[in-house]
């Protein structure tokens, strides 16, 4: 099948990495300090790894070359992660993911006194943005938050 596949320049290629680290899909990989294609099965097309090739060694051509396996990218994925002891990754929003949290054995037990603490919070930092209320979005609208200030005086 004739299709649109990156092509790497070994003349260009100074061996950084960048680009195999770019590829999601497994399909480039590091071969005697020079980035080679490895899959023409594994590299889907859409070109991730250009932009972070410092050289341009990157290119798309058209060629012949195997069809793109979605199956077999996402099974070396989870071969890759398992060998590597990593938890296999979760479907859907990474912060529906479950997560355990479980209390610092180093910190205090509650009810003595000390200088410092250690933080117990396993999602830190949060950051919180409010909008202002003075904001042209809000312009025109009366809410039961500004009837209270505008009777306490305050806005």
């Amino acid at each position: 099948m004739v299709r649109k596949i990156i092509q790497i320049d070994e003349e260009k290629c100074n061996g950084c990495g960048a680009c195999a680290a770019a590829c999601h899909e497994g399909a480039i990989g590091m071969v005697d300090g020079k980035a080679k294609l490895l899959r023409d099965d594994y590299c889907d097309g859409l070109g991730d790894c250009l932009p972070e090739c410092p050289t341009g060694a990157i290119t798309f051509v058209e060629r012949e070359a195997a069809a793109y396996n979605e199956q077999a990218v996402m099974e070396n994925k989870q071969k890759k992660m398992r060998e590597s002891g990593m938890a296999l990754p979760h479907a859907g929003c990474p912060g529906q993911k479950m997560r355990a949290l479980t209390p610092n054995e180093n910190a205090p037990a509650a009810g003595t006194a000390t200088v410092s603490t250690a933080s117990q919070l396993g999602q830190w930092p949060c950051q919180i943005k409010l909008v202002p209320v003075k904001r042209t979005l809000f312009q025109g609208r009366e809410t039961a938050h500004h009837r209270r200030l505008h009777r306490l005086r305050l806005c």
